[in-house]
């Protein structure tokens, strides 16, 4: 660990804190301030300064500022893998105290970035209702999540996939939950787009560029509407992936691009007072899209060891919730 971080620049380790090496490990997973201000429950300013002091330290401006979010540049995807090993380490503190399995309380919880903001706010409401002593670290889901559950039996996962068998090819131990087939798909544009002006079909959508908010189990793979475009020979412009809903939603705000999500909870963000429309896809369209493929699926992934009365007790939490918020 030491020899990567010194290829790269000799770093001043005193000057170097674990929030800061946290905020520069959420930032490059969710590329929105304030997004990772909800998720660390940090104060805006304190991501700020945090991030100056990391450019100080690191010599590298590390995020590049885009309309959308912070951009990694390449020396911060060099730093990335080095800091998140060292987060991962750390929260092994948290656990040192446990004498068994069963009598731990702190959880790592891994979920989607489009829908990080609304289970952990419904999910600590109810720790709190049921005056539970349970602790909850949540992160957005990357293309290494299901080797921290792999390695972490405190670990849960919510992921999107096509079948749970593509999880149980990565490791045939895991445990592995349908939680929901989301068969809606909501519309994301900004309120001047000129889609409203149409029709909303499957071809109308596919004739603007899109915003795709997928990551895949390993490698990126296509969602559905991607995968139908392909077998209906629809020419499709995938512009971009964004995965935090923050960053999609300024991203849309003002621009001819559009975006697709099967999470309700997106939907039920915005207001009327938001740059945004969102709608529901017709019941027709749904139908002539799943006559085509497969619906996606949102999973629970947890540890083969993890059958504790807090862990079961959470897992059924986050089964209750996910009916009410997709």
């Amino acid at each position: 660990m030491k020899q990567g971080v010194s290829e790269m620049k000799r770093v001043d380790l005193d000057k170097l804190d674990l929030l800061t090496l946290s905020i520069l490990v959420s930032l490059y997973e969710n590329k929105s301030a304030t997004h990772v201000s909800k998720i660390l429950d940090v104060p805006a300013s304190k991501i700020s300064r945090c991030l100056q002091t990391a450019r100080s330290i690191f010599g590298d401006e590390l995020f590049i500022r885009r309309k959308y979010g912070l951009v990694p540049n390449d020396f911060a995807s060099k730093v990335y893998p080095i800091a998140k090993e060292i987060i991962d380490c750390s929260k092994q503190f948290n656990r040192v105290n446990s004498a068994e399995l069963q009598h731990n309380r702190h959880f790592e919880l891994i979920i989607p970035g489009m829908i990080a903001a609304s289970y952990p706010r419904a999910l600590m409401n109810v720790i709190k209702e049921h005056n539970k002593d349970i602790h909850i670290n949540v992160s957005s889901w990357n293309n290494h999540s299901l080797e921290s559950v792999t390695n972490d039996p405190n670990c849960i996962v919510m992921c999107w996939c096509k079948a749970p068998e593509e999880i149980l090819r990565f490791d045939q131990k895991l445990q592995v939950e349908v939680l929901t087939t989301m068969k809606r798909v909501y519309l994301l544009n900004g309120k001047k787009h000129p889609i409203l002006k149409q029709n909303i079909t499957l071809e109308t959508i596919a004739a603007y560029p899109y915003i795709n908010t997928f990551i895949g189990i390993q490698a990126p793979i296509l969602n559905p509407f991607q995968e139908y475009c392909q077998v209906k020979d629809l020419s499709l412009n995938t512009e971009m992936t964004i995965t935090s809903e923050s960053s999609l939603f300024d991203y849309l705000s003002d621009c001819q691009s559009l975006a697709l999500t099967p999470y309700k909870a997106v939907y039920d963000m915005l207001d009327g007072n938001s740059d945004l429309h969102a709608c529901q896809l017709s019941e027709f369209e749904c139908n002539r899209l799943f006559e085509v493929v497969e619906p996606s699926k949102l999973v629970l992934v947890t540890h083969v060891g993890a059958d504790n009365e807090a862990t079961a007790w959470l897992k059924q939490q986050i089964r209750e919730l996910t009916h009410g918020l997709m």
